[in-house]
């Protein structure tokens, strides 16, 4: 016959979906009128942007657009310039149907990119990117805290486990006129562009989340036209955003995740060839899951005093309260740009950031390394473009069992500097802004169900109240217990001991 189970709905956040979808690009690319002749491609680069995302039943689907943009040399006037190209593009993924509030972060990398010219005007382009998601969504572990029956002697231990209070996605604009000013040269095009977010602090409220952020808008701009010059600028644009997030409060840990899901920046001396001003328009997707300390009792093991008795369990994985740090680090490395030198550096950015947790002596080491791009000039005034890795690594300072820790990392560049040391050498100085979770885990023994038979009633001696044992050092009070059908609290009142282990070779007073 079934004992019945006490059980504890204990709520978690855990990622219910782990895919990806490769997106081709082939395009063969004619430019425009306006533009001038090829010389000589120095960058093509493909920035993938998610325009919409949203689950339904189970498919997720998510629209985006690919800005492909070849950047060249003029063939008259040996200066930098740049054609863009829109390409829409879309994935359906298949989920797990019925998710209790699902949410999904999004996260676009560049493959590869082959590019070609066929003629001064005609530029043949291959590649691919890759758009990766992963899907969030509270699941309600059973946890067996207990079972009912005066026969049954249960051994139970107390576990501690990130309980999620709530999750919340909200998606909001950013929309600002921004002026380059009369110090800089008049903007007459933009030649690159590029739009980072970050979170600066967070207030919980009842339900409520106050989100205080940064948008950085860099931009490379033609000063003049006919002759290519360029200058760049770059803009800090603070936002305060209202989050709407069920059951988050101030003991919360919140975990949160900005995108940037579109954007775009435009000149107004488009329109006012006197105007130094720059409008943005963008549209960020803010995520957050918010977690707090839970605790739970969990029957580990479990007999009858009287029948045979059988249960059934299965393993748990129980993931605690995540420990979460920012670190804001600098970096610095020699470079070498080529064998014509370089006179002067035009623009500078980070393309790509790879980063991976290691544990090394007990300890989480972050390693990774830096892409960075740069446009310049060499000892002729002729412009080139470079490719430089900037490696990096970084020890946050994390007690615990690292071994059995789930990470998740996220480095952000915040700016990037440089000085010319040499004819052809270049100090790179690289901001990052380091964000760690890590929560310890541990597998546990769940009780699933627990019967008795019976037909099959244990044997016990009646014939004495006291049974002599001899015990030996660290034999265990619960299977001393098991075999003679008794308790653990019994045999520990009868022989006046504390702990659940026998501390040294002895005699035992069983009461039967």
């Amino acid at each position: 016959m079934e004992y019945q189970l006490k059980k504890e709905i204990c709520p978690v956040c855990e990622a219910v979906f782990e895919g990806s979808s490769e997106q081709p690009v082939d395009l063969d690319l004619s430019l425009p009128d306006y533009c001038p002749d090829i010389e000589r491609i120095l960058k093509c680069r493909i920035c993938p942007s998610v325009v919409g995302k949203s689950i339904a039943g189970d498919r997720l689907e998510i629209e985006g657009n690919a800005l492909i943009t070849l950047y060249y040399l003029d063939s008259k006037k040996q200066a930098i310039r740049s054609c863009e190209h829109n390409s829409p593009f879309s994935c359906s993924l298949k989920i797990k149907p019925d998710l209790k509030d699902p949410v999904s972060v999004v996260k676009l990398r560049t493959d590869y990119l082959n590019c070609r010219a066929l003629s001064p005007r005609r530029v043949d382009i291959h590649g691919a990117f890759t758009v990766s998601t992963v899907v969030y969504a509270k699941t309600e572990q059973e946890i067996c805290s207990g079972i009912v029956g005066d026969d049954i002697r249960q051994k139970t231990h107390t576990e501690h486990y990130s309980r999620l209070c709530g999750t919340g996605q909200q998606m909001f604009s950013i929309t600002e006129t921004l002026d380059i000013g009369q110090g800089k040269g008049m903007p007459e095009s933009i030649i690159r562009s590029e739009l980072s977010v970050r979170r600066e602090s967070v207030k919980a409220l009842s339900d409520k989340l106050m989100l205080n952020g940064e948008a950085v808008l860099r931009l490379l701009y033609v000063t003049d036209i006919e002759t290519g010059s360029a200058d760049t600028m770059t803009f800090n644009i603070p936002f305060t955003q209202v989050i709407d997030v069920q059951g988050i409060s101030g003991d919360s840990v919140n975990d949160i995740t900005l995108e940037v899901m579109s954007y775009d920046a435009s000149l107004k001396s488009e329109y006012d060839e006197n105007s130094t001003l720059v409008t943005l328009d963008a549209r960020i997707c803010a995520t957050v899951m918010a977690v707090e300390d839970g605790e739970t009792e969990i029957v580990d093991d479990a007999y009858s005093t009287m029948y045979e008795s059988e249960l059934i369990t299965k393993q748990c994985r129980i993931t605690r309260l995540p420990v979460m740090t920012e670190k804001d680090i600098s970096v610095k490395s020699d470079v070498t740009t080529g064998e014509n030198g370089i006179t002067r550096i035009t623009d500078i950015w980070c393309d790509t950031v790879s980063s991976i947790p290691a544990v090394e002596n007990d300890s989480i080491i972050v390693k990774g390394k830096l892409l960075c791009c740069i446009f310049a000039a060499d000892g002729d005034g002729v412009p080139f473009y470079a490719e430089r890795p900037v490696e990096f690594s970084y020890s946050p300072e994390i007690t615990g069992n690292v071994k059995d820790m789930n990470i998740k990392l996220n480095v952000q560049p915040l700016s990037l500097s440089f000085r010319i040391t040499g004819d052809n050498t270049v100090e790179i100085k690289a901001e990052l802004r380091i964000c760690i979770s890590a929560a310890e885990s541990c597998v546990c023994r769940i009780v699933t169900s627990a019967s008795y038979n019976e037909d099959k009633p244990r044997i016990k001696d009646k014939t004495a109240a006291l049974t002599l044992y001899y015990a030996d050092e660290g034999e265990s009070l619960w299977s001393i217990a098991r075999s003679y059908c008794t308790s653990v609290e019994a045999i520990k009142l009868e022989n006046e001991l504390e702990e659940d282990t026998v501390q040294s070779r002895n005699m035992l007073l069983i009461p039967m």
